[in-house]
């Protein structure tokens, strides 16, 4: 059911980067991006248990969502 609702539901929306070597929809592509879902979020915080005298470190390659959530949420620094 994940599956449908974070990937092949977003098929339509990668295809128009589908031209793009280096996108998720490209011919390069071993997996497309999908992005957390907004309501994970504040589990993956609570989860980490970071404080604000913490800095957290993202070194994926998504959106960053993350990163904008804790120090919003908790005013933790974020890498």
């Amino acid at each position: 059911a994940l599956l449908h609702k974070y990937v092949l539901e977003k098929k339509d929306e990668l295809a128009k980067f589908g031209s793009c070597e280096d996108s998720a929809a490209g011919p390069n592509s071993i997996s497309p991006f999908v992005p957390c879902a907004a309501s994970r979020i504040p589990y993956i915080l609570q989860a980490a248990r970071i404080t604000k005298d913490d800095v957290l470190y993202d070194l994926g390659c998504g959106d960053g969502v993350i990163l904008h959530e804790a120090a919003q949420r908790i005013g933790c620094r974020c890498v």
